[in-house]
């Protein structure tokens, strides 16, 4: 399996400064339009080539796709690193990456954590498995990790492993719903959800 992956799926980590920017414009307009509605000609206009140039940087709007998903997902495995760095307590360690995730979902500039659960099935089974297996790395490792602690002390109201889908669709769930400019803060969804998935 790991020899086909290689021989299938790009190395989505060598990126110049023209395919950060093709990027960064196919990304806004999936989160726009949707990946199917999106063209590889409506790519290249907003990133300002021809379509033709585009496909020398990438083979696919597949690939595009998959590279923003890649790199969103290693983005977040080293964001949730960062914040339960220095903490011991898997109850400290899953609020923040509880909040962690929360502030990547509805920071003010970007859309790529939108996409990538948005756009998920539109990625083809083989680039799937790819960034499933960059997310199984610090990503997973890092909630895994808070929701066993929060389970051995007997905190966790459910089975780590479901409750980890329970909450990864919650917290996508909020862009639909939670108001950054309302009265409860992202602090305080995120204690609102300790609470929903932690024993008093």
């Amino acid at each position: 399996m790991t020899v086909a992956l290689e021989n299938q799926v790009p190395d989505a980590f060598e990126i110049s400064r023209a395919k950060e920017r093709i990027l960064k414009e196919a990304i806004d307009l999936f989160y726009e339009k949707g990946f199917e509605r999106t063209t590889v000609r409506d790519i290249a206009a907003r990133a300002g080539i021809l379509s033709g140039s585009l496909f020398h940087h990438f083979k696919s709007k597949q690939e595009i796709l998959y590279t923003a998903m890649a790199l969103t997902t290693r983005s977040m495995g080293e964001s949730a690193e960062k914040a339960v760095e220095g903490l011991d307590d898997p109850v400290e360690q899953l609020r923040a990456l509880v909040l962690n995730e929360l502030n990547s979902i509805h920071r003010e500039s970007g859309h790529a954590a939108y996409v990538l659960v948005d756009e998920w099935r539109s990625l083809e089974p083989q680039y799937r498995d790819a960034v499933l297996a960059i997310r199984d790395g610090s990503y997973d490792a890092c909630w895994n990790s808070a929701l066993e602690g929060c389970a051995a002390k007997g905190l966790l109201k459910g089975d780590p492993k479901i409750t980890r889908q329970l909450i990864r669709g919650a917290l996508a769930w909020t862009r639909n719903w939670f108001q950054p400019d309302g009265k409860m803060t992202l602090k305080a969804l995120a204690d609102e959800v300790l609470t929903t998935f932690l024993q008093s």
